[in-house]
């Protein structure tokens, strides 16, 4: 005579709701492991649109210099106003999408915004202070673009 034969209907019962709750907290475990599949999937979607949109944006920033060199060289104020209206628009954009900038005159220079490419004697500014950019440095989502290249103020030395 089998183990099975000699179960009472009790026995059995305990046995079926045992079996039962096991496949419940086996479902339970499947569905939280999809949930955090999902999750997992969508932070990486997201992961890769982002680094797409910052590849892209840091690509921009390089057109956003021409157009600054080119309103220092352009005379004609119609072609230079209509340029910079096409500037405007395309700065905006950049900005809607993450772009922020490194704001530098006047504050204290700090390396991991700025890239120090000289100095300036400068008696208005005090010393270790941005006193003049040679390109605007960004931001995107946190994270520096590129840093702003600067002129870092110090005192003029007295000749005597």
């Amino acid at each position: 005579m089998s183990r099975q034969e000699s179960d009472t209907p009790q026995d059995e019962i305990l046995s079926l709701r045992k079996e039962l709750q096991e496949e419940k907290n086996r479902h339970l475990r499947t569905l939280a492991d999809f949930d955090n599949y999902r999750k997992r999937v969508e932070r990486d979607i997201e992961a890769n649109s982002t680094r797409g949109k910052k590849e892209l944006i840091k690509e921009l920033i390089a057109v956003l210099d021409n157009f600054e060199r080119a309103f220092a060289q352009i005379e004609d104020e119609q072609v230079k106003q209509g340029l910079q209206m096409v500037y405007q628009q395309l700065f905006s954009l950049l900005q809607r999408h993450g772009l922020e900038v490194i704001e530098s005159l006047g504050k204290p220079f700090d390396p991991c915004e700025h890239e120090g490419i000289g100095y300036l004697e400068n008696l208005n500014i005090l010393p270790g202070h941005v006193a003049g950019e040679l390109s605007r440095g960004y931001r995107f989502g946190g994270s520096l673009l590129r840093p702003a290249r600067v002129m870092v103020a110090k005192r003029p030395v007295r000749i005597e």
